[in-house]
Order: C-alpha cells, then sequence, then structure tokens
C-alpha cells in the first residue's frame, strides 16, 4: 500500500462530489466497500474519511453513514494566495501594477516585532498599486527584511509578480499569518486608489516566512470594496476562524 494512500482515497472522493456523483444529502459508500475499492485497510479508509469531515465536506457524526454536506470548492495554491500576479492569472485575469515607492528606512518598533529586525537596521519599504484588466484595485504596503530587501530593489518595477522573481533567486515564501479587516480610506490611500476619502476598504495584513521560519516580509494590502472578496469555509469538526481586536498579536 502507498505511503499516501488515504490522499489518493480523499481525492478521489472529493472529486467525485465536486463532479456531482454524490450531491448534497447523499451517504458515502460504507468504508468496507470503500476499502474494497481503493484496495486499502480499513484504517485507511477512515483516515481518508475524516479528512473529509475535517474540510467539512461530509458530516462526521458516529454511528451513521458519512453524508456529503456540502460541494467542495477548487482549493486555490499557497502561491496563489500570497501572489496578487498569479492569483489573478489563475482566474483569468491580466495583473498589472506600478512602484509609487520604494524606499531604504530605518527598522521602528513595528518591524522590530513583526520582521524581528533589530531597532536601527534598514528595512525597504515598497508601496504598488495594483491593478485587474487594466482596474485599480489594491494599494499594496510591503516591508522587507534587509537580506530580501536587497533582492526586491534589484528587480524591475515593471515586474508582475516580486513573489516569482525571488523564487528564481531561492527566496520562497511558504508560511504566512494573515488577518482581515475593513476601514475607511485615509487621503493619500485614497488619491493612490482612486477613490473617495472615506471609501471602504477590505484590509489584509500578512506576515511571511521561508521554509526555515525566518522572516522575509509584513503587509498591508487595502482592497477596493466590491473588486476582490475572500471566501473560507469552516464547520462543527474544523475551524480555520479566530475573531480578534486591532493590533492584536
Amino acid at each position: 500500500m502507498q505511503t499516501f494512500a488515504f490522499r489518493t482515497i480523499a481525492d478521489a472522493l472529493r472529486e467525485e462530489i465536486l463532479s456531482g456523483a454524490y450531491a448534497v444529502g447523499d451517504s458515502l459508500p460504507p468504508e468496507r466497500v470503500l476499502a474494497e475499492r481503493f484496495g486499502a485497510s480499513l484504517g485507511t479508509v477512515r483516515v481518508a474519511l475524516k479528512e473529509l469531515v475535517a474540510e467539512g465536506i461530509v458530516d462526521g457524526s458516529r454511528g451513521r453513514p458519512k453524508t456529503v454536506v456540502r460541494v467542495p470548492r477548487q482549493r486555490s495554491s499557497f502561491d496563489e494566495f500570497h501572489s496578487f500576479a498569479q492569483w489573478a492569472r489563475g482566474k483569468g485575469r491580466e495583473p498589472g501594477g506600478r512602484v509609487v515607492e520604494s524606499v531604504w528606512q530605518i527598522a521602528d518598533e513595528t518591524d522590530e516585532r513583526l520582521l524581528q529586525a533589530p531597532r536601527g537596521t534598514r528595512v525597504l519599504n515598497v508601496v504598488r498599486v495594483r491593478m485587474l484588466d487594466g482596474d485599480v484595485v489594491m494599494l499594496e504596503r510591503t516591508r522587507y527584511a534587509e537580506w530580501v530587501g536587497e533582492l526586491v530593489q534589484a528587480i524591475p518595477a515593471e515586474a508582475s509578480s516580486v513573489t516569482m522573481v525571488l523564487a528564481e533567486h531561492g527566496v520562497r515564501f511558504t508560511h504566512a499569518e494573515h488577518r482581515f479587516g475593513a476601514e475607511g480610506a485615509k487621503a493619500r490611500d485614497a488619491q493612490l486608489l482612486g477613490v473617495a476619502r472615506g471609501s471602504a476598504l477590505l484590509t489584509h495584513r500578512r506576515v511571511s516566512r521561508d521554509p526555515n521560519g525566518r522572516i522575509l516580509e509584513w503587509s498591508i494590502d487595502r482592497y477596493i470594496a466590491g473588486k476582490i472578496v475572500v471566501s473560507v469555509g469552516n464547520s462543527w469538526n474544523q475551524n480555520p476562524l479566530t475573531w480578534t481586536v486591532p493590533d492584536a498579536s
């Protein structure tokens, strides 16, 4: 039996639910039937079903057949969620943007906390306006650790994806903490986004790390209301959502 056979089973069942072979309200076959179908042990089948339960796709009540309760959405990759350009292309849209500002600044208290940059060292502050099919949708402010900033500064301003260029230099973004909120556009942001002062903006705060846990950047993205929607599913078995308050760690 293959090492990750349970994922093969979970993926197959997920695709069948997506295709309509099992609709919401339908019961999945019994564990023994699935074990025979996939040539796997009952334990492996149970792990696969547990994964679908954790995703909120099937009901996990004990003593009852596993019933489909939700059709899964196509998953977005980490790169799509982290990189605006890769996300846009994945949706068949054309990303664009322009660098408004790229300057070295002395690390402040926030950089010390979020970037773990020693007070007094340099960080690169980059402000970009982002577009979809030529339409302005977002303002991005990113602060890079000094060693990353050295690489970012050399990237042509017209490059659509900084993430992809950095990957060519061996810098990989693999982990991130995300926080979302809403606020009114301040004067400078309103001007850059082409909206009225006080207009509603979706805010996305992010701290990103590499495979070794090193912090690479922290960023605040501000989206014009109605341009981008964030979708997150949760269930009784799994809840990736956490309520917090502004500036809470």
